[in-house]
């Protein structure tokens, strides 16, 4: 398989938070392209995530609340208009690596 429109930029989440993925071009259009989960620290349960479509949480939900599993990559293409939020809980040291491209 040829997955060269998924090499983008990325976003590092290492904290229970909510907040913008596109740090810095948050209102411009972007591609989500997929999410990465590591261990988020030893004995640690899987971390539960929800991605909203915009700068403000509670708007389009893309997915979620959903538990994504440890040591895992999910595909998620979407395609978001203004940017995107994500809200990570359920874990204390969190470690999710979201991969993404801007299209404006």
């Amino acid at each position: 398989m040829n997955y060269t429109n998924e090499i983008g930029v990325f976003t590092r989440v290492t904290a229970a938070q909510t907040g913008l993925i596109n740090v810095g071009v948050s209102t411009l259009p972007m591609a989500l392209l997929g999410m990465y989960v590591g261990s988020c620290g030893s004995g640690a349960t899987a971390p539960t995530v929800q991605i909203w479509q915009g700068q403000v949480t509670g708007a389009t939900t893309i997915i979620g609340p959903t538990t994504l599993a440890r040591n895992s990559y999910t595909r998620m293409p979407a395609y978001c208009s203004g940017g995107a939020s994500v809200w990570v809980s359920g874990v204390d040291t969190p470690d999710l690596t979201i991969y993404w491209n801007p299209l404006g």
